[in-house]
């Protein structure tokens, strides 16, 4: 079950109503000159404990970052800040108060979807998102319009965006990454029996792999280049410049990098 908890102060209560928790005018910041318009902030925070092999935290968004540290503990700590514009401070406030963080939270799985009217993206609806993660906890992340960030998340990960970079540093398991305009930046410090998928259609994919890393690899790209560098690296079958088969360390997980409009680079690990 989750336990509520507030970011600061708060002068009226949250209702959680069919796993729906919306987001009225309660501890909202105001600021009337964001880019010509007004701009109102609300500030949402939960955490969660979650047990269980296939223990797991996914995020639905449409407009904003996720952010996800692992840490040590047992808790799933959720921050969000909600954003909403409008043409005077009444709109802004107006606005906020439609949107919502629909909760679907189980003894092993928590999901939380941002939902807001469509007629609000006009305004610049976002919600941004900082998590803190158990080692052994999956993530899967999904987001329109913003950048995906990890740091040594170590259970499986599946991330999207489709106008966002996706990054990650200290990562161990599986994981798949996809965007349609964004770069993917991944250093991994082990992988896993599933290994990497990472796909893009506008932008460069860059992969670092500790020296010791058995995979076997798989390459392609249209309008680009693909290089692997400081690894122990053996092609198998005809390598060319834009696809690219081979084995590190005698192979491995599986290793599968595609981009149109980019470029692939396979690296060591510091």
């Amino acid at each position: 079950m989750p336990h509520d908890r507030s970011v600061r102060p708060v002068l009226c209560t949250f209702v959680l109503l069919a796993a729906a928790v919306t987001l009225a005018a309660c501890d909202i910041a105001v600021n009337s000159m964001h880019g010509g318009r007004a701009k109102a902030e609300q500030a949402w925070e939960r955490s969660y404990t979650l047990s269980g092999a296939d223990a797991r935290i996914e995020i639905v968004n449409t407009n904003g970052t996720i952010r996800v540290e692992a840490a040590d503990g047992a808790l799933v700590e959720v921050k969000a800040t909600i954003t909403a514009h409008g043409g005077t401070e009444e709109a802004a406030k107006e606005a906020l108060a439609k949107v919502e963080i629909r909760e679907d939270a189980g003894a092993s799985s928590v999901r939380l979807e941002a939902r807001y009217p469509k007629t609000l993206g006009r305004q610049g609806v976002t919600v941004s998102y900082t998590l803190k993660v158990p080692k052994s906890v999956k993530v899967d992340l999904a987001t329109v319009n913003g950048n995906i960030q990890l740091t040594s998340v170590q259970a499986a990960i599946k991330a999207e965006s489709t106008n966002g970079n996706i990054e990650g540093s200290g990562l161990g398991s599986a994981i798949v990454a996809s965007t349609t305009n964004g770069s993917i930046k991944l250093s991994v410090a082990g992988l896993g029996e599933q290994g990497i998928t990472a796909e893009t259609t506008n932008g460069n994919i860059e992969l670092k792999l500790p020296e010791a890393a058995k995979a076997t690899v798989s390459a392609r790209c249209v309008n680009g280049g693909i290089a692997v560098n400081d690894l122990r690296f053996e092609k198998t079958g005809e390598g060319t410049r834009r696809k690219l088969d081979g084995t590190i360390n005698g192979g491995g997980a599986p290793v599968n990098l595609e981009t149109v409009n980019g470029s692939i680079r396979v690296g060591r690990a510091s």
